[in-house]
């Protein structure tokens, strides 16, 4: 186990503080195009340098009002395997959109990305206390829509022939879940002992 900060533990995974020392790796995962077909164009269109990957992960060290990012971790090791954040967060309405990546290929459908979005679903309704998360996915991306719904995201609207990929445009896929639907599924993973002593 490397020495970065923990912010929540699952069975199989955690989600940690990135730290300077992640830049090689996700200096990897940006310019592996299987990955990122599944990403903005702002990742699949480049190459990327690992200066440009450094300045990257710097902004995010430094911390944003309304970003937040975390590293998922696979356990025992706690190797880092993906990447997965809180953006556009909306403090005055209460909610946020969710992005994630796997870059450790070999565990694609293993169930990781699924159980590290619930973990920040905890942190996102528990922590932060906000009402909604939602999220953006290519229609040919399959399998994150299966994830996205076993969680229990529910389509809401679609953007159609928004992006071209593969020489095809292709419908974007808005999805979200509400705090209360959230409530239902899962007993929080944070105890919190709000009892003064």
């Amino acid at each position: 186990m490397d020495n970065r900060p923990i912010v929540i533990k699952g069975d199989r995974v955690a989600l940690g503080v990135l730290v300077k020392e992640d830049i090689d790796v996700l200096w990897y995962w940006v310019n592996d195009k299987e990955v990122t077909q599944y990403l903005s164009e702002n990742l699949f269109h480049k190459i990327h340098t690992r200066e440009m990957e450094k300045n990257w992960l710097e902004s995010i060290l430094e911390g944003k009002e309304d970003t937040l990012t975390f590293a998922i971790l696979l356990l025992p090791e706690y190797r880092m395997v993906g990447i997965i954040s809180l953006s556009r967060i909306n403090w005055i309405n209460r909610n946020a959109e969710l992005a994630i990546f796997i870059g450790a290929k070999e565990l694609w459908g293993k169930g990781i990305g699924t159980e590290a979005i619930i973990l920040l679903l905890v942190y996102a309704f528990n922590i932060l206390d906000l009402k909604k998360v939602y999220l953006r996915v290519f229609e040919y991306n399959k399998r994150a829509i299966r994830c996205y719904e076993k969680v229990g995201f529910r389509r809401v609207g679609v953007l159609r022939k928004h992006r071209l990929r593969h020489g095809k445009y292709w419908d974007v896929i808005i999805m979200d879940i509400l705090e209360e639907e959230y409530k239902q599924r899962y007993k929080t993973r944070i105890k919190l002992n709000m009892n003064d002593t």
